[in-house]
């Protein structure tokens, strides 16, 4: 699986993989680190630190190629997809269980990632503002918030399951955003995930 991951992050660092492909190879490194190292992401404040130093660096860096994976939402949209995609595989697969334990952490990754990202926007540093894009970002704040795990101790599980409703909301608007804003072969693919995902959940909802 190493040669996987390596196979997969060179792709992405040579730029030969649109967008969309970008966000399932990176997913792809995600979801393989968290199955086949489940203990690596023990210590989630150095991922935190980490991903700040990364963030703020591309948003000052932003001409950069260098900073491109983090400006474009790349990386956060990945972080992003792997929590999708955690709520609709099968809960008794290790895979499955592996990734979900650190749900929050990559909850709050794809926050920290996508901020450059939105904040260049807003600036008007690259690009314009979508308003899908904006919407989903504002609600991603209080849920990352609470899914810091000090904050999350304090929440009833009931009231965990109502507020996690939200981050649907914020899926629609994260691919809407995206069919919006990509060019015809990237727009085909975020549909047909959006699609699958759908599917899937909708299945595993009728199943309960």
């Amino acid at each position: 699986m190493t040669g996987i991951v390596m196979v997969l992050i060179l792709l992405v660092a040579i730029g030969v993989l649109p967008n969309s492909f970008n966000i399932i190879a990176l997913s792809g490194v995600i979801i393989i680190l968290a199955y086949k190292f489940r203990d690596m992401f023990k210590k989630a404040y150095l991922f935190y630190i980490v991903g700040l130093v990364l963030a703020s660096a591309s948003l000052y860096f932003y001409k950069s190629v260098y900073a491109e994976l983090v400006i474009t939402g790349i990386v956060g949209y990945s972080f992003m997809f792997v929590v999708m995609i955690s709520g609709v595989l099968p809960r008794k697969w290790l895979l499955t269980r592996n990734v979900r334990r650190n749900r929050g952490m990559f909850s709050i990754l794809s926050f920290i990632f996508i901020s450059p990202h939105a904040i260049s926007h807003v600036l008007g540093l690259v690009g314009g503002i979508n308003l899908f894009g904006i919407a989903a970002y504002i609600l991603m704040v209080p849920l990352t918030i609470i899914s810091f795990q000090f904050i999350r101790k304090e929440i009833d599980n009931k009231d965990w399951t109502r507020i996690q409703k939200a981050a649907y909301i914020i899926y629609g608007s994260l691919f809407i955003h995206l069919l919006y804003v990509a060019d015809g072969e990237n727009k085909l693919v975020y549909g047909v995930l959006f699609t699958l995902y759908i599917n899937n959940k909708l299945i595993k909802e009728f199943r309960k």
